[in-house]
């Protein structure tokens, strides 16, 4: 017999057929006179046969030998072959030729394949980090408990990931490889409509192997996931698969593309329940695939002249262009709502003071900027008198500003009129630009275009479809054997569905898909993960970290060794934590910023707390509405601990039904209110009163919210201010909890809680605070302090910036710009991300009253006495700490000046408000900055 490690002897019968091998069989071959003549082992003996036609045979010798082991790995067809033992390679006039050899059960087997089907890859596996890593993952998946009666499906799982292909995202992943740009070069196409952040999304996931979407709560992403399956499922050949940690998310992406009539090109697989579902239903799938080619949707709006694709990128820019202006509207509408709500505050602040009659001063009908110039340089004139001389200064003023009528900028009352005509005027700038933006944009008919554009997407995509399904007779696949024929199933079906532990059974545990996306990344955790990205070449992580984690199972963390590296520690990450902590600022990031689901206000609260306020409220208010109401409850500690656990709290659950209800949300319908808590105990008793009463009216625990959304969302949360009550408060006071708690809410966000508001939590009480803050008539309590005007400031502090470097060409005093930089780096930080400064504060604009002050102390405070730096909270704007840098030439060496140091100092005490003062002749300024904001962080949480 003819040794297959040496030769190959392939035939066909007819030149238009592809060649067989026939070395198992063959005895013995030669070359004649008259051609090729091969002696074959047939069933009754050797068979001789003669091939005149040399076309018709090849003998290959020689081959060039590929042992496999470790480090390396055969794939065969797209598929890795991890019994592959060897790989030959024979090159031949006519094409080249592998030869791969596996082990069977019986022993060694080989198949022979054209060359371009064959490649010899790395086995990532192997390498000492990846090992290390998969070590750490195998000994977390093998003390993972029991599920269902069964061993956990991972563990299986695991056991086939002994071998990873080098060109899969895990691989790359696992080495930590840069993330370099790969430009996949295929249209862009946009049947689902999009927004500029949608567009850029969809633009780098094209543009990286590895991309994240940071998709915050109403923010489209399931829209933006749709586009991507769109853009990459109309080019024929294209493999792409969505997963989650759970089938909801992708069963979402499901609903969506059958809803528009694309549902026949998902294949729902995962567990068995949803692959028997999905075989069941394949003869329907196939009449909708026929549906599809017979169908002329959008034929009539074709443009003959101008090729699809050259219209849709016309379109693209000219969208995108009139997208800038319409986030522009959304942006101005933010802050003309933050500037009235603002001056309401400002308007009741000013009844308790002294304002200063300016009537005739030109100055107040000037535009903001000029009237913040004018604050700005008075503020400067103050703090260094002798800069300019008295006579230059005022010179200046009268020929820029106009004439002052001997108002005294050094006066507070006449700071605080000129505040008032600065919101005024600003007001009314912000109103007329978005009046502006606004008929621009309807003469340009946005939506008419976006409208074409997403007809035009449509009709791009179904011809690729057709494409795609036009030449093929449509086929029945079954569950057993459809991975055998998976190279067409997957053409028939380019979508396909899983949860991320199941797609690599799904698919076959060594294919590689060309495209991954994962949705809800921050619940999917890194032993899953692993398993999905091990099945594909590119990938798209969509998710929150803002929003609710997966829970690490704490009995395999305790009883798994050591983590190899911090970036792959199952017990701290998430998929998109692990990516954020690889990579940092070299992940390739695009975070979705047009919001479309909440009123304003609520989703201002998640806005300031959780998402460095990038995002931007599409939505608006209803006049008159209270989009956000804080209900607490009579005084007495109504929580319960249960012995068989968990917590209840009646009396929320009464007020909730007999109050909130009734007053809050009497005009929603029943169907549109949702009624969650932290605790399971809680929600169950809430399930036994309120829904049974009430009917329609969900109530579930604020994990199993996420991802849903109602009109109203009341949210009770169990806790009191007694001891044991304290002891949920790290539970409750989650801000991935909270932050999805109040951006379940569209219209009405109703929190029930304690009478006393929880002062020791965090994030609850920033969000009473915000509550409170965005209803001005509400007042429980006067505080001594007060600092509601962050818009004025935010502005102010640009001027002053602007201003003070083009009077005198740097900051105003280097030792404040030392301080200011400092403060920003430590601010930054995680522990204090909460906070913000606010520079060259107006003392007379912290302070309620001046009750309480000497006649010396109110004067000063009334003539314009400022803080070189407040630190506040971020969303509730409360002041926690002051700050002062004082030099040596006009502070310690000047007695008038101390004196009015010890003013300021008394003024502060008197009001609670701690004073960090840094002489520049000091030394250790960061540490006693950072030691005086862990205080504030200690003291107010």
């Amino acid at each position: 017999m003819i040794d297959p490690r040496q030769t190959a002897v392939l035939t066909r019968r007819r030149t238009d057929e592809p060649f067989q091998d026939q070395t198992k069989r063959t005895r013995q071959w030669a070359r004649t006179p008259h051609g090729m003549r091969l002696v074959f082992e047939g069933r009754n003996g050797p068979q001789e046969y003669t091939y005149t036609h040399l076309d018709k045979v090849l003998i290959l010798e020689n081959p060039s030998r590929f042992p496999l082991g470790e480090g390396s790995l055969a794939e065969v067809g797209g598929e890795v072959w991890s019994t592959a033992t060897e790989v030959l390679r024979f090159d031949h006039p006519a094409g080249a030729w592998a030869r791969v050899f596996y082990t069977t059960k019986e022993g060694e087997g080989y198949t022979t394949r054209p060359a371009e089907e064959v490649r010899v890859v790395d086995n990532a596996a192997d390498r000492p980090r990846a090992a290390e890593v998969l070590g750490y993952w195998r000994d977390l998946v093998a003390h993972l408990p029991d599920l269902n009666g069964g061993p956990h499906p991972l563990k299986r799982a695991y056991e086939s990931l002994s071998t990873v292909h080098s060109e899969s995202v895990l691989a790359r992943y696992l080495s930590g490889a840069p993330i370099e740009e790969e430009p996949d070069q295929r249209l862009p196409i946009f049947p689902f409509s999009s927004n500029m952040s949608q567009h850029d999304a969809l633009l780098q996931s094209l543009r990286y192997p590895v991309s994240v979407i940071d998709g915050p709560p109403g923010t489209g992403k399931t829209q933006t996931i749709l586009n991507v399956l769109a853009t990459l499922s109309a080019t024929p050949g294209v493999r792409v698969s969505v997963v989650s940690a759970n089938n909801a998310a992708v069963d979402n992406v499901r609903e969506k593309l059958e809803k528009l009539g694309f549902g026949c090109i998902v294949a729902g697989l995962g567990r068995r329940e949803k692959k028997d579902a999905f075989f069941a239903a394949q003869d329907d799938r196939n009449a909708a695939v026929e549906r599809l080619l017979e169908s002329d949707d959008g034929e009539q709006t074709r443009d003959a002249d101008t090729p699809v694709e050259d219209q849709l990128r016309l379109l693209e820019g000219q969208i995108l262009k009139l997208q800038h202006d319409e986030r522009a509207l959304a942006q101005l509408r933010q802050e003309l709502e933050g500037h009235q709500l603002e001056f309401r505050h400002f308007t009741r602040y000013m009844e308790g003071h002294e304002v200063a009659d300016l009537d005739g001063v030109p100055l107040l009908h000037r535009d903001p900027d000029r009237i913040l110039d004018f604050l700005v340089e008075t503020q400067l004139a103050e703090e260094n008198p002798a800069w300019p001389l008295r006579w230059v200064r005022r010179l200046r003023w009268l020929m820029k500003y106009g004439r002052l009528k001997g108002a005294d900028p050094g006066d507070s009352a006449v700071v605080l009129e000129l505040q008032r005509a600065y919101y005024e005027q600003r007001i009314a700038e912000l109103a007329w630009q978005g009046t502006y933006l606004e008929e621009k944009l309807a003469r340009a008919d946005l939506p008419g275009m976006t409208a074409r554009q997403r007809e035009l997407s449509l009709n791009y995509f179904r011809d690729g479809l057709r494409e795609r399904y036009g030449g093929r007779a449509r086929k029945t696949y079954d569950q057993r054997t459809y991975l055998d024929r998976f190279d067409d199933f997957s053409t028939d079906y380019p979508i396909i569905l899983s949860t991320c532990h199941s797609l690599r059974g799904s698919i076959g545990a060594h294919r590689l898909l060309d495209y991954l996306i994962i949705d809800e990344a921050s619940q999917v955790d890194l032993l899953a993960a692993g398993l999905a990205l091990a099945s594909a070449k590119r990938v798209v992580v969509v998710g929150d970290l803002a929003q609710l984690p997966h829970i690490p199972e704490s009995s395999a963390v305790e009883s798994a060794g050591t983590v190899p590296l911090p970036e792959y520690d199952y017990a701290r990450h998430n998929l998109l934590s692990s990516l954020q902590e690889l990579y940092g600022e070299e992940l390739p990031r695009t975070m979705l910023r047009e919001h479309y689901r909440c009123d304003p206000a609520i989703i201002g609260f998640c806005n300031e707390k959780f998402y460095d306020r990038q995002l931007i409220p599409f939505t608006q208010s209803t006049p008159g509405s209270r989009p956000l109401v804080l209900h607490t409850t009579v005084e007495g500690n109504h929580m319960r601990s249960h012995r068989e656990g968990g917590r209840s709290n009646q009396r929320e659950i009464d007020v909730i039904e007999r109050e909130v209800i009734p007053q809050h949300c009497a005009e929603i319908p029943r169907g549109e209110i949702g009624v969650i808590s932290p605790y399971r105990r809680q929600v169950t008793k809430i399930g036994g009163i309120l829904v049974a009463d009430l009917e329609s009216i969900e109530a579930d625990t604020v994990h199993r919210f996420q991802g849903r959304e109602k009109r109203a969302v009341i949210m009770s949360t169990v806790l009191d201010e007694t001891w044991r009550g304290h002891t949920g408060t790290h539970f409750v006071d989650n801000p991935n909890l909270i932050n999805v708690a109040v951006s379940r809410a569209q219209e009405k966000f109703v929190l029930v809680t304690n009478h006393d508001m929880m002062p020791k939590t965090r994030n609850l009480r920033d969000l009473m605070e915000y509550v409170r803050y965005h209803d001005p008539e509400y007042v429980p309590h006067r505080s001594s302090l007060v600092s509601v005007f962050d818009l004025l400031y935010q502005r102010y502090s640009e001027r002053l910036t602007v201003l003070a470097g083009r009077l005198r060409g740097e900051m105003k005093y280097r030792s404040e710009d030392i301080i200011w930089t400092i403060l920003q780096d430590i601010l930054a930080e995680d522990r204090f991300r909460d906070l913000e400064a606010i520079p060259q504060m107006i003392v007379q604009n912290l302070l309620p009253d001046l009750e309480g002050l000497t006649d010396e102390e109110a004067a000063y405070v009334k003539h314009r006495c400022s803080l070189d730096f407040v630190i506040q909270r971020r969303v509730t704007r409360r002041p926690v700490l002051a700050i002062e840098v004082n030099g040596f030439a006009y502070h310690e060496n000047m007695p008038e000046r101390r004196t009015k140091d010890a003013l300021k100092k008394s003024i502060m005490e008197k009001k609670n408000l701690p004073l960090l003062t840094l002489p520049t002749t000091g030394s250790g300024e960061e540490t006693r900055i950072r030691a005086a904001l862990e205080s504030v962080v200690e003291q107010h949480g």
